[in-house]
């Protein structure tokens, strides 16, 4: 039975979908290391990025499946949906069996895919500035910017990167100096605290059943 609390919407910041568009672009691109030695590259390679993904959101030609369909396989191939898991479960990854693990992960993967695409069709012209890029290691990179929009505040804009074997991708993406990892993991745990884990796959699947039948409306679901 679920628990009195369903899964927050407010987990979603009102420019995560935008953020991970930009953010699904990125590593689908990067064809040169990310070094030390590298300096201004991947500071100006998000910049050209930011340009393409932007292209298609406002391509006012493209009907909005096409541009899910091209947005949802650059996430399918690039981004690290695994360790997005690991880290959205936090503590409680530990105690789950390898069947859990491997019922979750499609399942927390399908609702990131189709929140990202409710918020990116309402898409309506922020200006994405792309800031400064730091290399911590040979294997981590940290990418940072900013949303700016008419009449508030700018809201910043952070990249988690890791590469294995040889291949960069995303695996975490900061709103407003807030992990969406870190908002998604104390929803997480109190809900596995509560209800356990066939509690939280029945709430992030509803939730992800409703983010989908709003796909294509004009205005979605109201984060």
């Amino acid at each position: 039975m679920s628990t009195a609390k369903g899964l927050h919407s407010s987990c979603l910041h009102p420019q995560f979908a935008v953020a991970l568009a930009i953010a699904f672009a990125i590593i689908a691109y990067v064809a040169q290391p990310l070094t030390a030695a590298s300096g201004v590259a991947p500071l100006t390679l998000v910049k050209q990025l930011v340009a393409q993904v932007l292209s298609i959101v406002k391509d006012k030609q493209m009907a909005q499946p096409d541009k899910q369909k091209k947005l949802r396989e650059l996430g399918a191939t690039n981004f690290d949906f695994n360790e997005m898991s690991r880290l959205a479960m936090g503590r409680s990854w530990r105690s789950l069996s390898a069947d859990q693990r491997q019922r979750f992960v499609p399942v927390f993967t399908s609702f990131l895919e189709d929140a990202y695409l409710n918020k990116v069709q309402n898409y309506s012209g922020q200006e994405i500035q792309i800031t400064k890029a730091h290399v911590t290691d040979k294997d981590y990179a940290q990418v940072s910017g900013r949303i700016v929009q008419q009449g508030s505040e700018p809201i910043g804009l952070g990249f988690s990167l890791k590469r294995e074997g040889g291949t960069w991708k995303i695996y975490d993406v900061a709103v407003d100096n807030v992990s969406t990892l870190d908002s998604y993991r104390t929803e997480f745990q109190r809900i596995m605290g509560e209800g356990g884990f066939d509690d939280l796959m029945t709430q992030v699947e509803r939730r992800d059943r409703e983010l989908a039948s709003t796909l294509g409306s004009p205005t979605g679901l109201p984060f």
